[in-house]
């Protein structure tokens, strides 16, 4: 499972172990291999961030506003200068 992020494998894992529970232990292997591949497949075609990345972009997005909100603040008080 390497060609998968860290968090979408312990989703497969997660739902392997609940239907692990479900599903009898007569089942063979090559079938559960093929449930496990079909999961990886559809969780590798969504587009997910892990919480960290998420985090630094809302950061990045935090300073960025901030920067934004003291520019126009400058804009503003130019304007008010030049009357306009």
């Amino acid at each position: 499972m390497t060609d998968i992020p860290n968090a979408a494998s312990d989703i497969i894992q997660r739902i392997m172990q609940t239907a692990k529970a479900a599903v009898p232990d007569t089942l063979s292997t090559d079938l559960r291999e093929n449930v496990r591949a079909a999961i990886q497949e559809v969780i590798s075609d969504l587009d997910v961030v892990t919480r960290e990345e998420l985090d630094t972009q809302k950061e990045v997005l935090q300073r960025t506003r901030a920067k934004v909100d003291e520019m126009e603040k400058v804009i503003s008080e130019l304007e008010k200068k030049l009357g306009m």
